[in-house]
């Protein structure tokens, strides 16, 4: 029960952080994308109003999006295009987005060599995204064998201390000169002990791993809490269901 109430408490946590890192991580993906659509629009003449319709087109149009909303702020003389950037680079902490509007508030002030600049801008991007993904798919299979060496330490555990210790205690003594020994009682191997043990330190590996998950394939230890909450869950349903099966049954 302890480690349910702390996993949905770290699910409440986890979740609205995952889905800041999953619209972060789609921003990234579209910006290469979005900046060559920007380029090619420029130098076909369109105006930004037709150019940030075709952006909202590229990817799940998360960029389109924020770029359509700026350009509508700054005619109307709200905002901007580079502070309404930046206000929502800011808000979900992206700092490429930050960048963009940098960049476009450069190509916009100045209005020469934009083709350019933007072209720049769209190789730097492409190769440092490129570059991070690459690494993020490297370490996806190190995640995996994570939860199965997790799962086979509770599975082992949960062995010895439910079947074997047990059997152990129900084992008696080898006689002496034809007289039989005490029998070991079954309550001198304190299995309720190694139970309580074994989940705090499911509760504990579990914080630990879902931590070095986070920080190392999500950048923010505080998104692998998320792993951290299936991971206690999973282990204290394998631990609880070979309770039953091998001490219980």
């Amino acid at each position: 029960m302890l480690a349910v109430l702390i996993a949905t408490e770290l699910l409440l946590i986890a979740i609205p952080r995952y889905r800041v890192w999953k619209i972060n991580t789609d921003v990234d993906t579209e910006l290469p994308s979005v900046i060559r659509v920007i380029r090619d629009g420029l130098r076909a003449g369109l105006t930004l109003n037709e150019i940030t319709g075709l952006v909202r087109r590229v990817g799940k149009g998360r960029v389109g999006e924020i770029l359509s909303r700026a350009v509508a702020a700054q005619m109307s003389g709200e905002s901007t295009i580079k502070d309404y950037v930046l206000k929502e680079a800011e808000r979900i902490g992206n700092e490429n987005l930050a960048s963009l509007a940098i960049i476009l508030d450069t190509v916009l002030r100045r209005g020469t060599r934009e083709v350019e600049v933007l072209d720049m801008a769209y190789r730097s991007f492409d190769s440092y995204l490129s570059y991070t993904y690459e690494r993020n798919a490297s370490l996806k299979p190190y995640v995996a064998l994570i939860y199965v060496i997790m799962i086979l330490y509770v599975v082992l555990a949960s062995i010895i201390a439910y079947f074997l210790l047990p059997q152990i205690a129900r084992m008696s003594l080898s006689t002496v000169s034809g007289v039989p020994a005490p029998t070991v009682s079954i309550t001198t191997i304190p299995t309720q002990l190694f139970a309580t043990l074994l989940g705090l330190s499911i509760i504990i590996q579990s914080l630990i791993a879902g931590a070095i998950i986070g920080r190392v394939t999500y950048g923010k230890a505080s998104v692998g809490m998320l792993h951290a909450s299936i991971l206690m869950i999973v282990l204290t349903a394998v631990n609880y269901i070979l309770y039953l099966t091998l001490y219980l049954h």
